[in-house]
């Protein structure tokens, strides 16, 4: 599956008729229906994690009528944080949008007590004035560093005839959840018609450290998109390998 495949997640809406229901009941307790309320979900649902003394990384749920933006809370006031690296990752439980951002913006401020996620809706005038304008995730407490999983180290990519390589890797340290081999590779889309740059998520098998892929060697692909490039990433716990880190190796067809 395509990596910028996004799955809409629908925004979640207030329901007045469950905020106000048994609001007319008498009680000799009126803190009680307080207390039992539901909570209210908030639209974003996101979790994060320092991977190191500045760089944040931010998971969290997508849904495409929104643009959406990192905020910290630092030193007693909010900002929006600079975005270093975001892309759509594969976990065990579908598609999620995860973004790495910037606390420290080139100083060397305190770290963010708490995160959270706002998106704002693009395009409001094509939607119904009930489509909530503005999204947010609840505050969300960082994770320590020692979440963020490490990926292994791409050792080389072998020619093994002329429409197949064996990209080979370092094993994966850690018991990583998914040990995931990035591949961009030229991918036709019958929609267009045309040959174009995609990149797609490899589940390697347990414990395996090489896989064999074949070259994509069409002669219609435009020479500007024949080259391939391979990565590795990991997922654990719910947090991905320091997306910064990825250095593709590339080869040409």
């Amino acid at each position: 599956m395509p990596r910028r495949i996004t799955v809409a997640i629908a925004s979640c809406t207030l329901s007045l008729g469950a905020l106000a229901s048994g609001a007319g009941a008498a009680s000799a307790t009126p803190s009680a229906s307080a207390v039992d309320a539901p909570s209210i979900r908030p639209a974003i649902d996101a979790r994060a994690a320092a991977v190191d003394r500045c760089s944040y990384q931010v998971v969290r749920s997508d849904d495409s009528r929104y643009a959406y933006s990192v905020r910290g809370l630092i030193g007693g006031s909010t900002r929006e944080l600079p975005l270093q690296k975001e892309d759509f990752v594969r976990f065990s439980d579908g598609w999620h949008k995860v973004a790495q951002v910037d606390a420290c913006s080139g100083g060397q401020g305190p770290a963010p007590g708490t995160l959270s996620v706002i998106g704002k809706l693009e395009n409001p005038e094509h939607y119904e004035p009930s489509v909530p304008r503005t999204i947010r995730s609840d505050a969300v407490k960082p994770a320590p560093s020692s979440v963020i999983p490490k990926a292994p180290a791409l050792t080389s990519v072998t020619r093994l005839d002329a429409a197949t390589v064996r990209v080979a890797w370092e094993p994966a340290q850690g018991n990583p959840d998914q040990v995931l081999l990035m591949e961009r590779k030229p991918f036709y889309s019958s929609e267009i018609g045309l040959w174009h740059p995609y990149t797609f998520q490899r589940n390697a098998p347990a414990g395996a450290t090489s896989m064999d892929r074949k070259l994509e060697r069409d002669p219609g692909i435009p020479p500007a998109n024949r080259s391939h490039a391979y990565w590795m990433r990991v997922i654990k716990g719910g947090f991905v390998s320091d997306l910064r880190a990825e250095k593709p190796t590339t080869v040409e067809p």
